[in-house]
């Protein structure tokens, strides 16, 4: 296992590094800053290629980091070290575990997914928090979600943290960004999905509508909703509340519903065919 000590900011992979996490226009577009030790296996698992790594001084001192330094190196990684300095100054935690990397994801268009029906999309329109984002996708895959579509008003999916929030569940969705509203609803009706966008305090109950169809859900800005008046006319879904409560947090609401649609169609068509229906293929 072959490591390079890296002493300078000034090094060219230490301002790559920085320019992805910013999501700099000069950084190779299909890169992605995964920090953590967790969500580095995750990215081995899935099977995107790490192409680098950067450790801290004192990592690969547990057995865990160690059997992940041996992993990215059969992976192919190229593994470097640096000192704590350095490795805090690239990091956007109070805490860092000690390791980045940087994973290639290239980023997924509709027009590259196969022919064929999305059975349950999740659809994310404006929201502004990557933590939020990130916990939705993580919750989205572990909902058995096909497909993760952002529209241009929300944040980025690679954003550092957004992938840090996924717990690495980022690597394993099919998420494609910055879907200008008309787009995407062309796309749902091409599919034959029904859409339906959350919405607190009106609609039909969450838990009486038939959400075993193919279907797309609508989770608005964390504070204003749903800014595009196309997505207006939807019908609307809601979560009857108790205690004066108004609404829930965006990341809670949707995984009340997407575990609820998770729910109807186990009871309907089996585990199996819901496992199935999220695994449906797509480009990556």
């Amino acid at each position: 296992m072959t490591i390079t000590e890296i002493r300078s900011s000034r090094n060219p992979l230490i301002r790559k590094v920085r320019l992805v996490a910013a999501r700099s226009r000069r950084a190779p577009p299909e890169l992605v800053l995964a920090e953590g030790l967790h969500v580095l296996e995750e990215a081995l698992r899935s099977g995107r290629p790490v192409s680098t790594a950067i450790m801290s001084e004192g990592f690969g001192a547990s057995r865990c980091e160690q059997a992940l330094m041996c992993a990215l190196d059969r992976a192919g990684a190229q593994l470097y070290r640096t000192h704590d300095r350095l490795m805090q100054s690239l990091s956007e935690v109070v805490e860092p575990q000690g390791v980045i990397g940087l994973v290639a994801v290239p980023p997924l268009k509709l027009s590259d997914l196969e022919a064929g029906r999305q059975e349950l999309i999740l659809c994310l329109c404006g929201l502004q928090d990557p933590g939020n984002l990130g916990n939705l996708i993580r919750t989205a895959v572990a909902a058995g979600v096909s497909l993760v579509c952002t529209t241009h008003a929300t944040a980025s999916a690679r954003n550092p943290k957004a992938v840090r929030s996924s717990a690495g569940a980022f690597f394993r969705a099919r998420i494609v960004e910055r879907i200008k509203p008309g787009e995407l609803l062309e796309f749902c009706r091409s599919r034959g999905l029904a859409v339906y966008r959350a919405e607190a305090g009106r609609g039909v109950d969450y838990h009486r509508a038939d959400l075993t169809r193919p279907l797309a859900l609508l989770l608005g800005n964390e504070a204003h909703g749903f800014a595009e008046e196309v997505w207006q006319s939807m019908p609307a879904l809601r979560i009857p509340l108790l205690g004066g409560v108004e609404s829930l947090n965006v990341g809670t609401a949707g995984a009340v519903i997407l575990f609820e649609a998770l729910r109807q169609r186990r009871a309907r068509h089996g585990e199996a065919a819901a496992q199935q229906a999220a695994d449906y293929p797509s480009s990556r």
